[in-house]
């Protein structure tokens, strides 16, 4: 991806991600918020669009990260999310790291770690990130980034897992076949974690 591209979908993600729960969580009373989460989306796609794991739509009007836990696993993974945090640790104020870490951990809390194994031991499709530009909204964009990675899994057998702090991300991912298999909340912060997976389906006509 070339630098302006980067800049076009780091955008994006700022401008979709700063109204999420869990991105709001982690920076609010942060003074220079924005400067920090532009660092860390910048270093995220940067980091997976050299494994191949990410997809966009043209412009910057949608971008999606995933990718197969075989073929990114947990030892290669860690090193990923090394490289993606590299800037972040370059520019952020000792105060400010200590504060987005203990926030991460937190976070981590009410992820459970590999949750998906207790239905399924093998090689699954990890989605990270979906960003649509507000723009686009109703227009099918989503299903245009989705689909051929809905296809392609399903094809292969593949199924597909997600975590979101967003409840109305959830009937949403319902509508293109994947089911809520857990959710996580904590006593301490005011988030859910809400866990999906989607197994391939015979009759993929689902409609938008």
């Amino acid at each position: 991806m070339k630098e302006n591209e980067l800049k076009l979908y780091t955008q994006l993600m700022k401008t979709r991600f700063m109204e999420d729960s869990g991105v709001i969580f982690q920076i609010n009373g942060l003074e220079r918020a924005g400067l920090l989460v532009d660092l860390q989306f910048e270093g995220q796609i940067q980091a997976f669009d050299r494994q191949n794991a990410v997809k966009v739509l043209n412009g910057g009007k949608g971008l999606l990260i995933g990718y197969s836990t075989e073929e990114l696993p947990e030892e290669k993974l860690f090193k990923i999310f090394q490289q993606s945090s590299q800037k972040l640790l370059e520019t952020a104020k000792e105060d400010e790291l200590l504060w987005l870490q203990n926030k991460a951990i937190q976070e981590a809390e009410i992820i459970p770690q590999n949750w998906h194994l207790k239905y399924y031991d093998r090689d699954v499709y990890h989605l990270l990130t979906i960003a649509i530009d507000k723009s686009l909204q109703g227009t099918g964009a989503f299903r245009e980034l989705i689909m051929p990675v809905i296809q392609a899994c399903d094809n292969k057998k593949l199924p597909i897992v997600l975590e979101t702090f967003n409840p109305e991300n959830v009937p949403l991912y319902e509508h293109f076949g994947f089911k809520l298999m857990e959710s996580h909340s904590s006593e301490v912060i005011n988030l859910t974690c809400f866990c999906m997976m989607r197994w391939r389906q015979e009759d993929n006509t689902i409609s938008d």
